[in-house]
């Protein structure tokens, strides 16, 4: 019978599981349109991303728009179009497939807002490969990653030791959240960040792809 080295998987969702980049950059387009601001490029999209809805549209223009008001657009047209080109990564459907044989809890845990995150993952097909889905609306700003509240809840449930814990994702907020909970974390090379914006927080494993975390969990 195989041991597996981590009793509980925590995942992030966007440029982790999910390549959502041109639905996101789309729908944050034409939010910008609508207070006159120029089109962003895909690139300053993808570094606006990762730290809560709030934050990403003061990542995404140093212009003063009301951010209630470019939350509620953004909402409006992003809704609509959350899986027009988003799709999960090639291997990522393998991966939840081969972790569903195991005994290991698998989680989800965003700071994109829950209406998407749990919307998203329906609209996939790919919900009910976890225990719980966690998005993390602008109204808990607080709780968003790296805070470590979701992460000391799921210890607390499932009555694990942090070490038993793997936490992957493609931002800072991953490896920093995995940090302050002494959890073990694992930097992904595929999605909305690079080797050499992750390498500083010195995650405890890389990955190029996702099969390549079935090597890691064995």
């Amino acid at each position: 019978m195989t041991k597996y080295k981590f009793k509980v998987i925590i995942f992030d969702l966007d440029g982790t599981l999910v390549d959502t980049l041109d639905d996101i950059a789309d729908s944050a387009n034409k939010v910008l349109k609508e207070f006159n601001i120029s089109k962003k490029s895909k690139e300053k999209v993808k570094y606006a991303v990762g730290s809560g809805v709030d934050n990403f549209f003061k990542n995404l223009t140093t212009e003063n728009i009301p951010i209630e008001k470019a939350k509620s657009l953004f909402k409006k047209y992003y809704i609509k179009n959350l899986v027009k080109k988003s799709k999960l990564y090639p291997g990522v459907l393998k991966v939840l497939d081969e972790l569903e044989k195991t005994k290991i809890s698998i989680y989800l845990i965003s700071n994109k807002p829950h209406i998407y995150t749990v919307k998203l993952m329906k609209l996939l097909k790919v919900e009910k490969y976890f225990k719980k889905i966690i998005g993390i609306n602008s109204e808990d700003k607080e709780k968003l990653k790296p805070s470590p509240y979701h992460i000391n809840e799921i210890i607390k449930k499932e009555k694990v030791r942090p070490k038993d814990i793997l936490i992957v994702g493609d931002s800072n907020t991953d490896i920093l959240v995995a940090k302050r909970c002494k959890t073990v974390s694992c930097a992904v090379l595929y999605g909305f960040r690079t080797y050499n914006d992750l390498k500083k927080y010195k995650p405890d494993f890389y990955i190029k792809k996702p099969i390549d975390i079935l090597k890691i969990v064995r």
